[in-house]
């Protein structure tokens, strides 16, 4: 009888949820877009996302990484909507939030009965019905029932956790309550019915644009910027106001997981009976980045520790080995050599204030669009042992030249032996 009433009761809540989401799609499928960048020499779409209006001046809200390749080349390509019914229609770019993914770009010209979605007051209880609405393959207008599963806990790019389908070309599609209220935006998925979706309070953020003039080109690159330089100055402000905590490694004391957004693993070689050193490594870094362009990304942090020792190897065998591992590292995030230079580097013997001595190297690399951001890319080596040393490496992207020295000040000051 149990089972008899829970497969009711389960029939009853897809019955609903189907009923609910046929609702939805009837009454608001005409603020819903295909979004279609052009390809202004050959006239063809170059890529599609979704997109949905706001308000009855033709403001429609899609995601960044959509719209990105007319933001790096607005002289090569173009931005069109395309409507449930089939007609089609130019977009001008007014403002973009690339910290969150999001854009608001707005229509060239009106129809004389525009219709727009309304925006939630609020986020739903957690575990509430929720329906993502977007343009999945290029197959039309779809509507997907989720569940809403709260905030995404540990993360410094705040994000809904869905339960649910986000398929690609569904990107900036709203995330809609019942009720038909928007209170998320489509923006990634990690596969297995598990989406991410960027919340309300993003949303609202950037509709303070809405009666903002059209973005013209040349100020395309300066508002990224200036967003890139405020998010690291907070992400960094948060780093460095606080004490580290620390882990053993080997016989050294080193920074482990430095804030609650980090994600920190380890490992070892102690499982290789035939291995002639032993290694143990920990490595920390922040799970998200900040989509630029296809080639580029921004906005990581990786750390890296492995301590070494090698005293069956000889003191010789071991130092040639130990500076051969110095060389491995690299840099943690995509980039060409069209949006950033060659790494530029600095070597230093450097004491810290807990007298540990390291041979350092201190790399930058300049971002070609943007003359304030750097990567870094910073190894240290202590010099204290003859058999045993501690090789402590770590990546920055998209960063100030004041905000890597900060931090590596503070990255060197947390080690210290046991």
């Amino acid at each position: 009888m149990r089972i008899l009433i829970f497969m009711l009761s389960m029939f009853c809540s897809l019955a609903h949820s189907q009923q609910t989401a046929q609702n939805l799609f009837g009454q608001y499928r005409t603020a819903l877009y295909q979004i279609k960048i052009i390809e202004l020499e050959s006239g063809n779409k170059s890529s599609i996302g979704s997109g949905f209006q706001i308000d009855t001046s033709g403001n429609v809200v899609t995601n960044y990484h959509v719209v990105s390749e007319y933001v790096y080349n607005p002289d090569k390509f173009r931005i069109e909507y395309l409507a449930h019914d089939g007609s089609e229609g130019q977009l001008q770019l007014v403002d973009v939030d690339v910290i969150n993914d999001l854009a608001l770009v707005r229509k060239v010209a009106l129809s004389e009965q525009e219709s727009a979605f309304p925006i939630a007051q609020s986020l739903p209880k957690q575990g509430s019905a929720i329906y993502s609405l977007g343009n999945p393959h290029d197959l039309g207008m779809i509507v997907v029932p989720g569940t809403f599963n709260g905030l995404k806990k540990s993360s410094f790019y705040q994000r809904i956790h869905f339960t649910g389908s986000i398929n690609p070309g569904m990107s900036g599609g709203p995330v809609v309550n019942e009720l038909g209220e928007v209170m998320g935006v489509n923006v990634a998925t990690a596969g297995n019915q598990i989406g991410f979706l960027i919340p309300l309070a993003k949303i609202q953020g950037l509709l303070t644009s809405q009666n903002a003039q059209v973005l013209e080109n040349e100020q395309l690159k300066p508002r990224i910027q200036e967003q890139l330089l405020d998010n690291q100055n907070k992400l960094f402000a948060l780093l460095n106001n606080h004490t580290w905590p620390t882990s053993v490694l080997g016989e050294a004391m080193i920074p482990s997981k430095i804030t609650d957004f980090i994600s920190c693993w380890g490992g070892s070689n102690t499982s290789d009976k035939e291995a002639l050193y032993l290694s143990v490594e920990n490595r920390c870094q922040l799970d998200e980045q900040i989509y630029l362009h296809n080639g580029l990304r921004t906005g990581g942090l990786e750390l890296e520790f492995e301590w070494l020792d090698g005293k069956s190897l000889g003191e010789h065998r071991f130092y040639n080995f130990y500076s051969q591992s110095i060389t491995g590292a690299g840099a943690s995030n995509n980039a060409t050599k069209t949006d950033v230079t060659n790494f530029r580097c600095q070597q230093d013997k450097v004491t810290n204030i807990n007298g540990v001595t390291n041979k350092t190297v201190f790399c930058l690399r300049a971002y070609k669009e943007f003359d304030q951001l750097y990567d870094v890319l910073f190894v240290a080596a202590t010099l204290d042992h003859t058999h045993q040393g501690l090789i402590s490496h770590y990546t920055l992207a998209g960063v100030s030249k004041e905000s890597a020295l900060v931090f590596t000040q503070k990255f060197m000051d947390a080690i210290s032996w046991q």
